[in-house]
């Protein structure tokens, strides 16, 4: 894991982008402590930050030249099935000389190419330098676990692990990019495609490589999870169920590959609660594995009861933390600057905690269950998706009976919203969405409506496994961005076993109807793995993760009065955006919002 930073030109590269680029590795140290490194010649200029997880001696050291001095890598990740990966290498006739994934990874594009791609099982952002033809080669992994921005200024190409790297070039003019703006207040989304919310700076898409042409990035996607919709020829549920087991615990077993202390992040929740028992069952942990909790003592949504029960099954020792209204109001600064861009729930500030105590207790590998939800359709709303695609189909019968089955269950209205939603004509759609940010400029929202991939996109699918995939081309990212950064910002790497590719490709290929059943989401997870957790997690039917109580932070008397002066302040600075003197937001989640893009907008001098 480590930060990456770099300025490329067909020629003429000045003393001026060498030093550029040592400004920008600078600003990413936190991504990595260990170690630093340089090159250049006169069309490149490569900089690197190390945080050592794999082969922790200089070896290791970026840029990583090839034998024959003409590829130089510069690499931010892990491959997870290096030791495989070199093995095959070797057979072909290659030497090596270090124990690292970076040198598996540079000898397995010089042998396959960019078709090297799919052979990773890992999470990857990277850049391979040419220098023979002064080319350059970037690459992102499938799903955009590890950033990778750039932008483009008198035909050079700059690029970064992070945005604040950027923003340390004097050629870069800030202001900021109102469809992101647009998405985030109306939609709370964030990292939608290639877009942030600096205009001009942009990120290469996840599951894309680029070549720079002088004028613009020539980009080409080379996964997309689209192309396995429907694409398990067995779909018998024994055997779906058995594999799914099986590859979650080789995901899991690749993801503790380190060579240095691991831990895991842990909720009340399914998805963390499996991980910890498939460690317990498969692996040799040491002695009081930790593993690290956001708590909130005599609060409805605080879940350390059913994290006692885990602890009652498995011998792990829970760290906690208890973030607080005033600890967020005092790490404000601090939090925006770490994620670069506004965050869409105060749940990432109590992820933020999670993190700072990993790193006070010398733990440097952590396990997280991200991607839970996106794989076994966990969000409540899924369940909207799912009885649009029954409607479409005409399975009437079916659909009346996934809806008094939600009923009894007491599921959350968010699942009748995006069903509803999901069937109105689009001019009720807008008239809809309008109403739920009074605060915004009409001409605003009209404005910036039809060009929203949110709108256009995410909602434009045909059932439940269609809206699974949008959820990985348009969704997952936003939640990525903010555990890479809350993870960093403490020189922490964050592993994420349910997005091992294949489970993805796998599950997206099964039939909708393993996945809700009988008004219940993660259906295929909780039969296939339920031997792994407690029946108290099991059996949950609320879900929160690192949630935190949201309601009454944003309504407490410090934050109270920041939102007072920083609701007006928008109204003033964005006339064309916030409309003046309307009442303050109720909602919890659009007073962070609007808190989050004051605190960003003054933080990065965005204008």
């Amino acid at each position: 894991m480590c930060g990456i930073a770099g300025t490329y030109r067909q020629k003429g590269l000045s003393s001026n982008d060498i030093d550029g680029v040592r400004q920008m590795c600078k600003r990413l140290k936190h991504r990595g402590p260990d170690d630093k490194g340089l090159y250049h010649d006169e069309c490149c200029v490569l900089g690197h930050r190390r945080l050592a997880i794999i082969d922790l001696s200089t070896a290791g050291r970026q840029p990583f030249v090839s034998d024959d001095k003409r590829y130089y890598l510069i690499f931010n990740g892990e491959i997870y099935n290096y030791i495989e990966l070199r093995e095959e290498l070797r057979q072909l006739g290659w030497k090596f000389q270090t124990n690292t994934d970076t040198e598996v990874l540079l000898k397995a594009y010089q042998q396959y190419g960019k078709a090297c791609l799919s052979r990773f099982n890992g999470m990857f952002a990277f850049a391979i330098y040419d220098s023979e033809k002064c080319c350059l080669f970037l690459a992102r992994a499938r799903v955009g676990i590890k950033p990778l921005y750039y932008f483009i200024t008198d035909s050079t190409l700059h690029f970064a692990s992070e945005i604040k790297a950027l923003l340390t070039l004097p050629s870069l003019n800030v202001s900021v990019n109102f469809q992101s703006l647009f998405d985030y207040l109306v939609f709370n989304r964030t990292d939608i495609f290639d877009e942030t919310f600096f205009s001009g700076i942009k990120r290469l898409p996840k599951g894309c490589y680029a070549t720079f042409n002088g004028n613009a990035l020539e980009i080409t996607r080379w996964w997309d999870p689209e192309d396995y919709l429907d694409s398990t020829s067995d779909n018998r549920p024994e055997n779906a169920l058995k594999t799914i087991r099986n590859l979650l615990i080789s995901s899991t077993k690749l993801r503790m590959r380190s060579d240095v202390r691991v831990g895991s992040c842990l909720s009340g929740g399914l998805d963390s609660s499996i991980l910890i028992g498939i460690l317990n069952s498969h692996h040799e942990l040491e002695q009081e594995y930790p593993c690290f909790t956001a708590t909130f003592p005599g609060h409805p949504i605080d879940e350390t009861d059913y994290i006692d029960a885990l602890n009652r099954k498995y011998p792990f020792r829970n760290f906690r933390t208890l973030p607080t209204a005033e600890k967020a109001f005092r790490n404000l600064q601090a939090f925006v600057y770490t994620n670069d861009e506004p965050t869409t729930n105060p749940s990432f500030y109590s992820q933020y905690e999670v993190m700072r105590l990993a790193k006070k207790n010398n733990v440097t590998v952590l396990l997280d269950g991200q991607g839970g939800d996106e794989n076994f359709a966990g969000y409540q709303y899924f369940h909207g998706f799912y009885w649009n695609g029954l409607l479409r189909k005409k399975r009437l019968l079916h659909l009346g009976s996934e809806i008094l089955k939600s009923l009894l269950r007491n599921q959350d209205r968010s699942a009748y919203q995006t069903f509803l939603f999901q069937i109105l004509p689009h001019a009720q759609r807008k008239t809809m969405l309008l109403q739920t940010v009074p605060y915004l400029q009409p001409d605003f929202f009209h404005e910036f409506i039809s060009s929203s991939i949110v709108y256009n996109q995410f909602f434009k699918n045909d059932g439940l496994n269609s809206s699974i995939v949008r959820h990985f081309q348009y969704k997952l990212e936003h939640l990525l961005r903010m555990e890479d950064r809350n993870s960093m910002a403490f020189s922490l790497e964050a592993r994420v076993p349910y997005l091992d590719h294949r489970l993805i490709e796998y599950t997206l290929g099964l039939p909708e109807d393993l996945k809700i059943k009988n008004g219940e989401t993660k259906y295929l997870q909780k039969n296939s793995l339920y031997q792994y957790t407690v029946p108290e997690i099991l059996n949950r039917t609320d879900k929160i993760g690192f949630g935190t109580p949201a309601a009454d932070w944003m309504h407490s008397e410090t934050w109270q009065v920041l939102t007072n002066e920083n609701f007006f302040d928008l109204s003033e600075m964005f006339p064309e955006i916030f409309k003046k003197n309307v009442p303050l937001p109720q909602n919890a989640f659009d007073r962070w919002k609007i808190n989050q893009l004051a605190a960003w907008k003054s933080i990065f001098s965005v204008h």
